[in-house]
């Protein structure tokens, strides 16, 4: 049953999120990182298999869309109804967990850069550090109780920032 007040992004907003994405997951520190381990070909060969997997994920959530579209709770939906209610339970789960410790990592991260600046939060493990990550973290998901929109917004600002 669809809701006829869903919200919805528009473009720009989608693209803001895809490259916020991107520089939060350092893929411009990606290719220094390999570049100082592998040669040239080893690079190439690796990229090319990610981009044909990419492009095989995409079209496989292409595909699934397509042939449930009454389906719309996330990848442990399409679990759930190929596989059943445990594991479906377990996708879920396991989805929460891999995206629980990724904030974590992004949080450490993040107080460890800011540790160079201000020493209290030194290598991103201290207690302050821990502190302060999780207000971050709690502000974004209050941002995003608030409305998709204003996530975006807020998103916007801080790729434009990232970029900078």
């Amino acid at each position: 049953m669809e809701n006829e007040h869903q919200q919805k992004l528009n473009k720009s907003s989608l693209i803001g999120l895809v490259i916020g994405s991107m520089i939060g997951g350092g893929a411009f520190n990606i290719i220094s990182d390999m570049g100082s381990q592998a040669g040239g070909l080893a690079l190439m060969i690796g990229w090319g298999i990610t981009a044909i997997g990419m492009i095989a994920l995409a079209f496989v959530f292409q595909t699934l869309t397509n042939a449930r579209p009454d389906l719309d709770g996330g990848i442990y939906s399409y679990a759930q109804a190929g596989f059943g209610d445990f594991i479906g339970f377990c996708s879920a789960w396991g989805y929460w967990f891999a995206a629980f410790l990724g904030n974590v990592a992004y949080a450490t991260l993040l107080m460890s850069a800011v540790g160079n600046f201000f020493p209290i939060f030194q290598k991103g493990n201290t207690l302050p550090s821990i502190i302060v990550a999780s207000i971050l973290l709690w502000g974004v998901h209050f941002l995003i109780l608030k409305g998709v929109e204003t996530a975006a917004f807020i998103n916007s600002i801080v790729t434009v920032a990232k970029l900078i």
